[in-house]
């Protein structure tokens, strides 16, 4: 069986997450852009170790008896669907009973079902709820994942303060993702005085410990020169890290720095290849710039129901993205007019 991780809602760039941002610049790096993200952790001791269907039956005898952590192990193999078909419902109620039993973890994988609406009807209020009593029982990540929803407002009053407070907690017990957020708030001023020194530390923490959304955060603070000297080389590297592992804000800024010749050598080909790879994994920029090259042919052959197809999807994963204005315009030049028709480009573009 794969390895299980506790679910942790995290930022990607220099804003929270659930929230992806492909900044641009030192402005759009300092904007909160709203997308849906993701990671996992678990302590090693909540892996079932035995994969065998008399495990399953031996755990579901466990839980039944009120063992809290047997009713967490087999919540996870419902969840990810190993030796048992995949059943959300089944599984969050498992995470239900075992922490009501007093697993903690279990309390944490229920918030994360209910914020998620895995299983069960999505309830932000129920969701904090779990958090809360989670992170008071000790649980690195339900703390971090509190301090999200203070963020946000997700089933509690937006607290920007209170959620330092909580990402500090979670930092404290070596919770990386705890530590993001926290750099994350230091550096967009949330809840606490800006300063992106401290900022850059807490990424750079959580990026030598693997985080690769730290990793990413750190690369824009290298761009952009905010508590540190301005460093395209290493802003690329990071980035270059980042995107390694799927990360699409990480791509598309990657995308950027190759385009413009900004930390290695200009690469028009290789930038357009990886706004593709961003815009894949559903960064809405990236489809908007690529959209407008293949609507102007710079640097790839025209093609008008490419770009359509580009422009609409960038519209789609969020109407309210930096570029949508312009994407609009776009795209009714592009169902209007031939391909590079145009004279009115929209704005300068990595075109």
């Amino acid at each position: 069986m794969g390895e299980f991780a506790l679910k942790s809602v995290r930022m990607l760039a220099i804003c929270f997450a659930w929230l992806g941002c492909l900044a641009y610049s030192a402005q759009a790096a300092a904007e909160p852009v709203v997308a849906v993200t993701q990671a996992q952790t678990v302590d090693p001791d909540e892996l079932p170790t035995d994969e065998t269907p008399d495990r399953i039956a031996a755990l579901t005898a466990e839980c039944d008896a009120d063992d809290a952590k047997a009713c967490t192990r087999l919540a996870y193999f419902y969840h990810e669907g190993d030796d048992v078909p995949q059943d959300d419902v089944r599984a969050t109620a498992l995470f239900a009973r075992a922490c009501h039993l007093g697993d903690m973890t279990g309390c944490s994988m229920a918030g994360y079902a209910y914020g998620a609406g895995q299983g069960v009807e999505r309830s932000h209020e129920r969701a904090a709820a779990y958090y809360a009593f989670a992170c008071h029982g000790g649980d690195a990540t339900a703390c971090s994942n509190l301090g999200l929803s203070y963020i946000g407002g997700d089933g509690v009053p937006v607290d920007a303060k209170r959620a330092v407070q909580l990402f500090r907690q979670a930092c404290d017990m070596d919770d990386m993702d705890g530590c993001a957020n926290l750099g994350a708030s230091y550096s967009l001023g949330k809840g606490v005085t800006p300063n992106q020194r401290q900022a850059a530390r807490l990424f750079e923490r959580a990026c030598n410990a693997d985080d690769q959304h730290a990793c990413y955060n750190l690369g824009v603070l290298h761009r952009d020169g905010l508590g540190m000297p301005r460093d395209y080389k290493k802003a690329f590297a990071l980035f270059q890290q980042s995107c390694g592992v799927d990360e699409a804000a990480a791509c598309g800024n990657l995308a950027m720095l190759v385009n413009d010749g900004r930390g290695v050598r200009r690469d028009r080909e290789r930038a357009l290849e990886l706004f593709d790879r961003a815009c894949q994994f559903g960064e809405p920029e990236s489809c908007f710039t690529l959209g407008r090259a293949y609507q102007t042919g710079k640097g790839i052959e025209p093609d008008a129901a490419r770009a359509i197809e580009l422009l609409e999807r960038a519209l789609e994963l969020d109407p309210n993205t930096e570029s949508a204005a312009e994407a609009r315009k776009a795209l009714n030049l592009a169902r209007g007019t031939d391909v590079g028709a145009s004279q009115n480009k929209p704005r300068k573009t990595a075109e």
